[in-house]
C-alpha cells in the first residue's frame, strides 16, 4: 500500500473511531451505522483525487461533493435521479430535512430518537469531520493539526451534558485517542521510510542467544557487505532490520506528555453552564429515553446560578404594578420561571414533560388546590424585558411571572403548562413587553395552621417522590429532628425554613453545588454554606422525606423599586425557593435561604417573619442610579437578622461568605503556566540551525539561524489567551470560584510560575558553568570544563559543532571574522583541550576561565540582538541536554526491557 493511501485508509480509521464519543447523543446507534457509509465515502474519494496532483481546495470540493452524493443516497433517493444523483427537487429536501433536524435539536435532550432531520445533521457532521481530517492530515501533510476536527466531535457530548457512563466513556476516550496516535505513527513511520534506511553507531548488538548474534546477518544490509559504507549489521541494535525510530519515540514521548498536560486544561476552555448546544439538554418535547422531556440542571439552573455570580450586574426587566405599596412593602411576589418536580439520582432537579397537557396562554388553567378564586385581590403587572434578557441557548423561551397568573397576554405564540410556566419554542420575548393578571394569595399563619397535616391526594404523587438514595435513615433522622413533633403542615414547613436559614448555615455563592444525596448529607452536616440553589434543594427533599408535596422553583425575586414607581430586576436577583403545597390555598413560596441576597425576603405567613408590615419597605433609588445591589438595605428582609461567624451584625451582597484558598485554582494556574512556558521556549528557542562553513568570508558570511516569525508571536499570543481563557472558565464558572478572593492568588501563582519557568533555563544555564568550573581541580579537568563550555556556548548561539570534529579544526572555523584578541583565546581552549587529551602534561589553565568569557562576548557580539537574548534567556544547550538525559534514560529501560524478555 502507497504512503497516501495508507495515511487516507488511517484518516478514515480515526475519524470513525473519534464519533464513537457521540454514543451518548441517541438511543441506539443507527446513527453509527450510517456514519461509517459517510467515512467510506469520503475516505473512497480522497484515494481517488490522490491518482492524480490536484490542488487542496479541489479535493476539498471532491469531498464535499462525495458526501453530498451520499447523503443525497441516504435520504433523498426517491428523489434522485438515478437513486443518487441529486436533483433540485432531492437538494431542495435535504436543505428542509437540515431545518427539520435543527428544529427538532431545540425540542429534544439526549439521549434522542432517530429522526430524520438529527441524523442528517449527526452523520453529515461526522462526513465533513471526516473530509477535513483526510485534507489536513493526507493531502496537506500536517498529521498534527488533522487531530482538530476530531477535536470537535469530543466537545458535541460535553456541551449537550449528555448521560454517560463512565466506564463506556473512558472507552470511548481511549479509542478515539488510539485512533489519533495511529494516524500520528503512521504518518512518522512513512517520512522516516522516504528518506531510505538510517544507520545509527550508537546502536548495540543483539544480546547473546538471540538470533543474530551468532554474526549471521554481519554480511551487511540489503546487499552491502561488512566492509560497505553501511556497516556491520552488529551494529544495528534489536533483533532485524529497520530504521532506528528512537528519535522519533522520544520526541513522541514528549507531545504525548505536553498532550496530557494539555488535555487535563482543556475541559477549563469549554463552557460549562453557558454552552452553546446543537441537541438542548432542557426541555424536550415527545421522544423517549431519558433525556426527552427532561430539562436537566446545568442549563436553567446555571443560568440562575451564573446570573448570581456575575460581578457585572445588568437588568433583565422592568416592570409596573398595579399592588398597593402596602402590599410591595409587606410581601412583593417573586417571580416564578422554571417549576421542577422531578429529582433524579446523579442528574438533580429536573422539569417533566410539561408539554402534556399544555394549552394556549391566552386560556390560563386554573391553579392547583386553589379552591377560591374570588377572595384574593388580582394585582394586574406589565413587564419589559431587556435586549439582553437571559435564556438558555437552543431551548424554549420562558416568561418570569408572578404566581399564579390568571391571564398572560405576550406578543406571539404562547403556551401554559398545567405547573403555569408559560413557555414558546418560536417567540422570543427580549426587548418587548407583555402583561399579566395574577391572584394575591397571601393567608396568615392562623388560617395556614388550622389545616392541620395533609392527607395527600392521588394527583400530588410526583410531588411526593424522590430516589431511593435520598430515602437513607441519615436524611430522614435530619428532617424529623428538625420538624418533629409540629402538629401542622406549616408548623413543620417552617420548622424546616428556620433551620437551614439559621444562623448555622451562612451565605457564600463560591459554595459548589450537588446533585445527589451525598452531596446533600454533606451540605446539611458538614459544610452547612451555600446560597439559594442549596438551600431550596434541601428544603424541598426534606420536606418530602416528611411526607409533604414541595417542588423546586427558579426565577427572580421582586427586584428593586426605582424613584419613578417601577420596579427593576437585575440578573443578580436571580432565585431559587420551595413551593410546598397546602389544602385550599395551593402551592406557596417559602423561603429557606440564610441572609445574603438582598432582594430575597419571607413572606408573611412563615412563623418567625414579622407579619404584615414588618418587613422593610423597598429602598428607592432615582432612575439614573448604577446598576447594583443595594448593600445599605438590612438582612431582616428574610423575616431574620442573622449574623455571620467572625462578624458583629447583618451580612447582606455577594460577600457574605469566604473563598478561601482556591487550591485547586492555584494547582491548575502553575500546571497552565508551565505548559505556556514550555510552548514559548519550544517555540523560540528551536535546535540550532546556524552553520559556519569552513572558509566563511565577509563576501560569504555565515548563515545565521531563522528569526522568530509573526506565525510564532501569533501562536504564543493564542497560547496565552487560551491559559488566561481557561483561567477565567475555572474560576468564575467551572469551580465557582470568588473571583474577588480568588484571583489574587491565582495570578499570583500563575505568574510565579511563568516566570521561573521561564528564567529557570537561563538560571540553570549560569549555575551549570560555575558547577563545572567548581568540579575542575586540576589543569586537565579545567580544560575540558572550558572546551564543555565553549561547545555549549556554540550552541546557544546557533552555531552547529559536531562532537567529531577535532578542537583545532573548530577553532580554525569559528574564528573566521572574529576580533583577534577573541581568537587568540578561542585557540588557546582549544589547545588545552587537545593537550588535555593527547598529550603527556597539560597545559596551564590559569587563563582559560578568561579565555572562555572573552570568547562568549565576541560570540555575542557577532550575532543579532535577538540570537543574543535567545541565549542569555534559552539556552539550547541546556535544552539539548535535557531532552538527550530523557533520551537515555528511555533507551535504558527499554534496553533493560529487551534483555529482561532475552534471558526469560
Amino acid at each position: 500500500m502507497t504512503l497516501n493511501r495508507r495515511m487516507t485508509v488511517t484518516a478514515g480509521v480515526a475519524v470513525l473511531c473519534a464519533s464513537t464519543v457521540l454514543y451518548p447523543v441517541f438511543t441506539d446507534s443507527v446513527w453509527f451505522a450510517a456514519s461509517i457509509g459517510a467515512v467510506v465515502t469520503v475516505t473512497a474519494v480522497g484515494a481517488l483525487t490522490r491518482l492524480r496532483p490536484l490542488p487542496a481546495p479541489a479535493c476539498l470540493a471532491a469531498g464535499v461533493a462525495g458526501l453530498l452524493l451520499y447523503l443525497n443516497l441516504v435520504f433523498e433517493a426517491r428523489q434522485s435521479l438515478l437513486l443518487v444523483i441529486p436533483t433540485p427537487a432531492s437538494v431542495s429536501s435535504l436543505w428542509h430535512l437540515a431545518g427539520t433536524g435543527f428544529n427538532d435539536a431545540s425540542r429534544y435532550a439526549p439521549p434522542v430518537p432517530n429522526l430524520p432531520g438529527l441524523l442528517l445533521l449527526t452523520v453529515a457532521g461526522v462526513g465533513i469531520t471526516a473530509v477535513l481530517t483526510d485534507l489536513i492530515a493526507v493531502r496537506l501533510r500536517s498529521t498534527a493539526l488533522a487531530g482538530l476536527p476530531l477535536l470537535v466531535l469530543f466537545t458535541v457530548p460535553v456541551t449537550l451534558n449528555a448521560p454517560h457512563s463512565q466506564l463506556v466513556t473512558g472507552l470511548v476516550f481511549c479509542l478515539g485517542g488510539a485512533g489519533y496516535l495511529a494516524m500520528l505513527s503512521a504518518d512518522g513511520r512513512e517520512r522516516i521510510r522516504v528518506w531510505g534506511r538510517l544507520v545509527s553507531l550508537w546502536r548495540s548488538s543483539p544480546w547473546p542467544g538471540t538470533a543474530g548474534f551468532d554474526g549471521s546477518d554481519a554480511a551487511g544490509l540489503d546487499g552491502a557487505d561488512a566492509t560497505g559504507t553501511l556497516g556491520t549489521a552488529s551494529r544495528i541494535r534489536g533483533m532485524g532490520s529497520g530504521p532506528d525510530t528512537r528519535a522519533l519515540a522520544a520526541a513522541g514521548r514528549r507531545v504525548g506528555l505536553a498532550s496530557i498536560v494539555l488535555a487535563l486544561c482543556a475541559p477549563l476552555l469549554v463552557p460549562g453552564l453557558h454552552p452553546s448546544k446543537l441537541f438542548s439538554s432542557g426541555p424536550g418535547i415527545g421522544g423517549t429515553g431519558t433525556g426527552t422531556g427532561a430539562l436537566a440542571l446545568p442549563s436553567t439552573l446555571g443560568q440562575a446560578v451564573n446570573s448570581l455570580r456575575d460581578t457585572h450586574p445588568s437588568v433583565e426587566f422592568t416592570y409596573t404594578t398595579t399592588a398597593s405599596a402596602s402590599m410591595q412593602s409587606n410581601d412583593a411576589e417573586y417571580f416564578r420561571q422554571y417549576v421542577f418536580d422531578t429529582l433524579a439520582d446523579g442528574t438533580g432537579w429536573e422539569v417533566t414533560d410539561y408539554a402534556d397537557g399544555a394549552g394556549p396562554a391566552s386560556s390560563m388553567p386554573q391553579p392547583q388546590g386553589l379552591t377560591d378564586m374570588s377572595s384574593p385581590p388580582l394585582v394586574g403587572t406589565t413587564i419589559t424585558a431587556s435586549k439582553n434578557f437571559s435564556t438558555v441557548s437552543s431551548q424554549p423561551t420562558f416568561l418570569p411571572l408572578i404566581y399564579p397568573a390568571t391571564q398572560v397576554v405576550a406578543p406571539g405564540t404562547w403556551l401554559a403548562d398545567l405547573d403555569l410556566m408559560v413557555y414558546s419554542a418560536h417567540s422570543s420575548i427580549a426587548g418587548q413587553s407583555y402583561s399579566e393578571v395574577s391572584l394575591d394569595v397571601d393567608p396568615t399563619t392562623q388560617q395556614l395552621a388550622q389545616l392541620g397535616k395533609l392527607a395527600s391526594p392521588p394527583d400530588l404523587t410526583p410531588d411526593l417522590q424522590l430516589p431511593s438514595s435520598y430515602q437513607t435513615p441519615a436524611l430522614k433522622k435530619l428532617a424529623q429532628q428538625h420538624a418533629g413533633g409540629q402538629d401542622t403542615e406549616i408548623g413543620e414547613v417552617d420548622a424546616l425554613a428556620n433551620w437551614l436559614s439559621g444562623p448555622q448555615f451562612s451565605y457564600n455563592l463560591s459554595a459548589a453545588l450537588f446533585d445527589s444525596a451525598d452531596g446533600l448529607q454533606s451540605f446539611l452536616t458538614k459544610s452547612k454554606t451555600g446560597f439559594c440553589v442549596q438551600s431550596a434543594y434541601a428544603m424541598t427533599v426534606l420536606s418530602r422525606l416528611l411526607g409533604i408535596p414541595a417542588r423546586f422553583v427558579v426565577g427572580y425575586t421582586s427586584g428593586t423599586r426605582m424613584k419613578n414607581g417601577t420596579y427593576r430586576v437585575m440578573n443578580t436577583d436571580a432565585h431559587a425557593w420551595t413551593e410546598v403545597f397546602f389544602p385550599t390555598f395551593g402551592w406557596l413560596r417559602f423561603e429557606p435561604t440564610p441572609s445574603g441576597q438582598g432582594t430575597a425576603h419571607a413572606t408573611n405567613y412563615m412563623g418567625n417573619a414579622p407579619g404584615t408590615g414588618g418587613i422593610s419597605p423597598d429602598p428607592v433609588i432615582t432612575a439614573t442610579a448604577p446598576a447594583q445591589q443595594n448593600s445599605s438595605r438590612p438582612s431582616s428582609q428574610f423575616g431574620r437578622t442573622h449574623a455571620q461567624p467572625g462578624t458583629t451584625g447583618p451580612v447582606s451582597g455577594v460577600t457574605a461568605g469566604s473563598a478561601g484558598t482556591p487550591w485547586a485554582a492555584v494547582a491548575l494556574a502553575v500546571i497552565a503556566a508551565i505548559v505556556l512556558a514550555g510552548a514559548v521556549i519550544t517555540m523560540i528557542a528551536p535546535p540550532a540551525l546556524r552553520t559556519v562553513p569552513a572558509a566563511a568570508t565577509p563576501t560569504s558570511p555565515a548563515r545565521r539561524r531563522k528569526p522568530v516569525t509573526a506565525t510564532s508571536m501569533t501562536l504564543a499570543a493564542a497560547a496565552a489567551a487560551l491559559v488566561a481563557l481557561a483561567l477565567y472558565r475555572l474560576i468564575s464558572r467551572t469551580s465557582g470560584l470568588n473571583l474577588g478572593a480568588g484571583w489574587a492568588t491565582v495570578g499570583l501563582a500563575f505568574g510565579l510560575a511563568a516566570a521561573v519557568a521561564l528564567t529557570g533555563p537561563s538560571i540553570a544555564r549560569i549555575a551549570l558553568r560555575r558547577w563545572r568550573w567548581i568540579r575542575a581541580g586540576d589543569d586537565t579537568s579545567r580544560a575540558h570544563a572550558a572546551w564543555r563550555e565553549f561547545h555549549d556556548d556554540l550552541t546557544d548561539y546557533g552555531i552547529t559543532c559536531p562532537a567529531s570534529e577535532p578542537p583545532r579544526t573548530l577553532a580554525a572555523r569559528v574564528t573566521t571574522g572574529l576580533p583577534d584578541p577573541a581568537s587568540q583565546a578561542i585557540r588557546r581552549l582549544a589547545l588545552a583541550e587537545e593537550r588535555a587529551r593527547y598529550a603527556a602534561s597539560p597545559a596551564g589553565s590559569d587563563t582559560l576561565r578568561q579565555d572562555g568569557a572573552t570568547a562568549r562576548r565576541a560570540l555575542a557580539v557577532s550575532v543579532g540582538s535577538s540570537a543574543r537574548w535567545r541565549a542569555r534567556i534559552f539556552p539550547v544547550s541546556l535544552m539539548t541536554a535535557l531532552a538527550d538525559t530523557t533520551t537515555r534514560v528511555s533507551d535504558h529501560l527499554s534496553t533493560r526491557r529487551t534483555r529482561h524478555r532475552s534471558t526469560s
